[in-house]
């Protein structure tokens, strides 16, 4: 994911934004008013952790980690107790970007939560944080009777030296469950390692969907152009989701030889793999799909539309900022999300303008988002 680019205006400008965003005393100084701006944007994220949606609580915890302000730490150590397991999974991600002890010492506490998922977490960011003195922590859990804390325990002590531990996820591939294989995968794939190719591509044979999508998804990166047959094979499936994932991978292949069925796949019947094939020819250079985007702003499904957003802030195109500007007026509050959290992405003063008339937006869970980014682009 890019960086957003930082702001590096002159006070001059940057008053002239926050006086058409929001009219201030004509002799308000620039720091003045952007300290006014981030007071205001900090009583947006403390309402919206306060809220009775747990959505909208959601919303603040995410929206904290995004704007990678320390001044929000106690905010987001609210959020790690929160009733609703999301939210404490959101809080306990975003810990690591503020504190690497805070971040330790909330994944200790969240190893024991009530839900299967905040705990494989948890014990996954023990093992991300490099935490040696947690190994003899970590050891019983790959007794627990939930599989994918198990798993997570063994991706953990694998990345804390205990190289052993791979074969407990090794041996899930061969599980006759498919949800256990593709959870495996999904561990697997957060070891980025060239040696875990050969297992990954063997499962692209596999006779379940679900299998061969999660296996597309965990090779990622890892693609060499010896992938590419077994790929241009898969974007012949039934399956969309299929043809999505082969297509995305191709991006990282040699435009020499993927490109012609990328240039194809934009004219797919499905609209995410148009996009994803989009997405891969962008990543190479071209810009001969880039009319995809547009277009698919406009779909009838506010799914194809909020993912389209959410890929604009990761990938640099001619009129970007105009593209979001349509997103964040949707009538869809997902799709205006996924377009806040975009423009974050993007930063620059461009980003600065859209995201502070969002501020007041009718829903909360956008407000929560706009604040969060907005401070990450001043503070």
């Amino acid at each position: 994911m890019q960086k957003p680019e930082k702001i590096t205006w002159s006070a001059s400008f940057l008053l002239g934004l926050l006086l058409v965003a929001a009219p201030l005393p004509a002799v308000e100084k620039p720091q003045e008013a952007i300290q006014k701006l981030r007071q205001r944007c900090f009583s947006i994220l403390y309402h919206a952790i306060q809220s009775e949606n747990a959505y909208i609580r959601g919303a603040a915890a995410r929206s904290a980690g995004e704007s990678e302000d320390p001044a929000l730490l106690p905010l987001l150590k609210k959020a790690a107790t929160d009733v609703y397991h999301t939210t404490r999974l959101f809080a306990l991600q975003a810990l690591k970007k503020f504190s690497e002890e805070e971040a330790a010492e909330t994944a200790r506490s969240l190893s024991n939560d009530s839900n299967v998922w905040v705990r494989s977490a948890a014990l996954e960011m023990l093992g991300d944080l490099g935490r040696q003195e947690a190994r003899d922590y970590i050891h019983p859990y790959l007794k627990s009777p939930d599989r994918p804390v198990r798993m997570a325990a063994a991706l953990a002590l694998y990345k804390l030296g205990e190289k052993e531990n791979l074969s407990i996820l090794l041996e899930t591939l061969k599980d006759s469950n498919s949800v256990a294989r593709y959870q495996a995968i999904g561990y697997i794939g957060k070891i980025h390692a060239r040696e875990m190719l050969p297992h990954l591509i063997s499962l692209l044979d596999d006779r379940e969907d679900e299998v061969v999508f999660y296996s597309l998804k965990a090779i990622g990166k890892l693609a060499t152009p010896g992938l590419f047959s077994r790929l241009a094979e898969l974007t012949l499936s039934k399956n969309p989701s299929i043809r999505y994932q082969a297509a995305l991978i191709m991006g990282y292949l040699p435009s020499g030889i993927s490109r012609n069925r990328l240039s194809e796949l934009c004219e797919d019947e499905d609209p995410m793999v148009r996009v994803s094939a989009a997405v891969a020819m962008n990543r190479q250079g071209s810009k001969e799909c880039v009319n995809v985007f547009a277009g698919e702003l406009a779909n009838s499904d506010y799914g194809v539309r909020s993912t389209t957003a959410r890929i604009l802030g990761e990938i640099k195109i001619p009129d970007r900022a105009r593209l979001l500007s349509r997103a964040l007026e949707d009538e869809n509050t997902r799709v205006r999300i996924a377009g806040v959290r975009a423009v974050g992405m993007m930063g620059g003063p461009e980003a600065f303008s859209l995201l502070v008339r969002m501020l007041d937006d009718p829903r909360e869970a956008v407000r929560a988002y706009a604040a969060g980014n907005l401070i990450k682009l001043i503070h």
